[in-house]
């Protein structure tokens, strides 16, 4: 047999196919989770938020206001209950490793979800259209670059596995053939509770709804199961507004809602070119391929894509590139059916056809394996180690002036002095309550939930009263500088009083001095270079300058 013959042989074989699209995707999200990509200032606040609420059991985070629901948070902060989050990291201050364990858990977490994400991607595609379209979608899915976005904790990440189960879940129910139309109707309720939480979760997958409606309708033409699929999806999502009236705080989500979509920072022409330097080669195919869809009439692909992009384009002033991910898998399938069509042109062909998809994986997994081989986010680890060695040193000092002479019990653990219970006890270190530690959520989060330091600000535009004379250590990022120095929200208080302004916080700068710069390597890489183009959105809010007194 020639070895032509031999790899399709391997090729049609399909649990090899399924096992090597696992341990692919596995490598891309699970690897070096730490070293890459930077920690991301919103992968800070939604980790401040689901501790907030693992600790304090509501979700009342301090300084918030209604940007986004809170079903994410809740999700993220339900997960690492089950694990034991944080007790099985020993968090300790003293235990430097303590550090890393503290963002590698949640990232892991996120790398299996996006694992999970490349199978669902692969089942909806072969489910509609075919096999050798789904091998490619889902290995277009797990290599390209722009999948590396998926490894950051966003809501778009906790989200996406919630909304391909929902399509999963619909396209499945079209294929039955209208058999079992108990079972049908169950999983039709089902989809729409999983669609009505990813929702929940972020308001724009709203978009969502006329996709899955029009296919919940096609499936058997009955307006029961559309209503059976709506229910949960409206009702859901009312929980945020409804939990707002309750506590008196309508208008505060109107003004919060409002201030959401009418930031004007990045437009979706910003984005889509931010997502070319990222990932050129899918967003071409993807967009040829949403061309072909329309040539095509493929209802499913078209309103897949076409409604989330117009939202954001008529509806939403500020747009992130990486607001996109819940569309990535549809472009993945748009241009793995593309490739597909393109294959049966030049199928008497064999080297062709196994060439063309093969070229374009391989380019793609080599391209982000140099992404994710590198450690951009290092420096922001040693930041917060240089944090810990500070207060390792305060601690010291308290612990000789007011507990020297405590006594340990044998059924506790010792550490600088105090009682310890075994586990994890929020209410066991009353010397973290002494020092403030003002910085961004990337930070504050794990000396707030981690380490109880009670003093910690929630973020630097949180406004709080500092004493005279308190022990303050101040994180300045470019987060923290652009909030001081270019963001008017830091001067204005129209839309949330539990803001601090510029003029407040430069009050903490009192009697600071610079202990240390944190610079990355993000800059060392050339960024109009593909695929180190990414590296621009890297930068880790460096360089990080830590004061203390």
């Amino acid at each position: 047999m020639s070895l032509l013959g031999k790899i399709t042989l391997v090729y049609e074989n399909k649990f090899f196919i399924i096992i090597l699209i696992l341990l692919i995707t596995s490598f891309v999200h699970l690897w070096n989770p730490l070293g890459f990509p930077s920690i991301h200032v919103d992968e800070g606040t939604y980790l401040f938020r689901s501790l907030h609420f693992l600790t304090m059991g509501n979700t009342a985070w301090s300084t918030s206001f209604y940007d986004h629901p809170y079903f994410g948070p809740i999700f993220l902060a339900s997960m690492l209950y089950v694990i034991n989050y944080p007790a099985i990291i020993d968090p300790e201050i003293q235990n430097q490793s303590s550090v890393y364990s503290s963002y590698a858990i949640p990232r892991i977490m996120i790398g299996i979800f996006a694992v999970l994400d490349t199978l669902l991607i692969y089942a909806i595609t072969k489910l509609r259209y075919g096999r050798n379209a789904a091998i490619i979608s889902a290995l277009l899915f797990s290599v390209m670059p722009f999948t590396w976005a998926l490894r950051r904790i966003y809501l778009e990440s906790l989200l996406y596995p919630l909304l391909l189960s929902s399509v999963l879940i619909v396209v499945y129910v079209n294929s039955m053939n209208h058999q079992k139309p108990k079972i049908s109707q169950g999983l039709i309720f089902i989809a729409g509770v999983l669609l009505g939480l990813a929702i929940f979760t972020k308001a724009p997958l709203v978009t969502m709804m006329p996709f899955l409606t029009f296919y919940t309708y096609k499936n058997n033409k009955k307006i029961s199961d559309v209503v059976l699929f709506l229910t949960p999806v409206i009702i859901i999502p009312l929980v945020w507004p409804l939990d707002a009236i309750s506590k008196g705080e309508y208008q505060q989500w109107i003004t919060g809602l409002t201030s959401q979509i009418e930031r004007h920072y990045g437009s979706i022409v910003d984005s889509i070119y931010d997502i070319f330097l990222i990932d050129p080669i899918i967003l071409t195919l993807g967009i040829f391929g949403i061309a072909l869809a329309i040539i095509k009439r493929d209802s499913f692909l078209i309103l897949g894509i076409v409604p989330f992009i117009a939202f954001f384009t008529f509806f939403v002033s500020y747009v992130n590139w990486f607001y996109f991910i819940p569309i990535f898998g549809f472009l993945c399938i748009t241009a793995g059916v593309l490739i597909e069509r393109i294959i049966k042109l030049v199928t008497k062909y064999k080297a062709i056809t196994i060439m063309i998809p093969s070229l374009i994986i391989v380019f793609g997994f080599f391209s982000t394996f140099a992404l994710i081989s590198t450690n951009v986010a290092s420096f922001q680890y040693e930041a917060m180690s240089y944090i810990n060695t500070i207060l390792i040193k305060d601690n010291a000092t308290l612990k000789n002036k007011s507990y020297s002479d405590m006594t340990i019990s044998d059924n506790s653990l010792q550490y600088n002095g105090l009682q310890k219970k075994s586990g994890y006890d929020k209410g066991m270190r009353e010397d973290n309550k002494s020092t403030i530690i003002i910085a961004s959520p990337i930070y504050s989060w794990i000396y707030k939930f981690i380490y109880l330091y009670e003093n910690t600000f929630y973020s630097y535009s949180e406004n709080n009263n500092i004493e005279n004379g308190s022990d303050v250590i101040l994180v300045l990022d470019r987060y923290f500088r652009d909030y001081l120095t270019n963001n008017l929200e830091s001067r204005n208080k129209s839309w949330n009083q539990n803001l601090a302004t510029a003029d407040e916080l430069y009050k903490a700068f009192d009697g600071l001095n610079t202990s240390k710069y944190f610079t990355g390597n993000g800059n060392d890489y050339d960024r109009f270079q593909y695929p180190y183009t990414s590296m621009r959105f890297n930068l880790g809010g460096g360089p990080i300058e830590i004061r203390s007194n």
